[in-house]
């Protein structure tokens, strides 16, 4: 039976060695797809993720991904968490046309106003990545595995 999670959930992502590090739903989105804070601290245990230094933590990582881990269990819930500081819903860049003008684009999909130069070299484009490849960027993050260049669109706050 799938696993129930609710926006502001707390999550646990298996790093290495039995040592997890803390995700967080930020949106729950339609199709699947939910909006995930990622901290790059390492607990102990599951039972050991410490919400109070979460609270002084800023995401490491931002990113759209599936619930797939959270519904099956691989990343269990371990309860809800409102952060001191709200993580910001991202803001994306898009194009109708090749060479055309950027518009803004909201995570659900709305398409705001025209965006200058300046604006949407600051902005990414919307994209989802797989739980799997979350794990990975965080085990490359702790010196684990090789940092791949995907893992820079990945980062909470830099625009690519």
């Amino acid at each position: 039976m799938p696993v129930k999670y609710r926006q502001g959930d707390v999550f646990s992502i298996p790093v290495a060695d039995g040592m997890p590090a803390a995700g967080r739903v930020v949106l729950k989105m339609r199709g699947g797809n939910i909006l995930v804070a990622v901290y790059p601290e390492r607990s102990e245990t599951v039972d050991s993720v410490d919400l109070e230094r979460l609270s002084v933590s800023r995401p490491v990582f931002t990113v759209e991904t599936m619930d797939l881990f959270i519904k099956n269990g691989n990343w269990p819930v371990l309860g809800k968490w409102a952060p001191a500081v709200e993580s910001p819903i991202p803001v994306y860049k898009t194009q109708f046309e090749p060479g055309g003008p950027f518009y803004e684009q909201h995570i659900d999909g709305t398409i705001g106003g025209q965006l200058t130069d300046e604006e949407a070299v600051h902005l990414k484009r919307q994209k989802s990545f797989s739980p799997a490849l979350v794990e990975k960027a965080l085990r490359a993050l702790q010196g684990l595995e090789p940092w791949l260049p995907v893992f820079d669109e990945m980062r909470s706050g830099e625009a690519v």
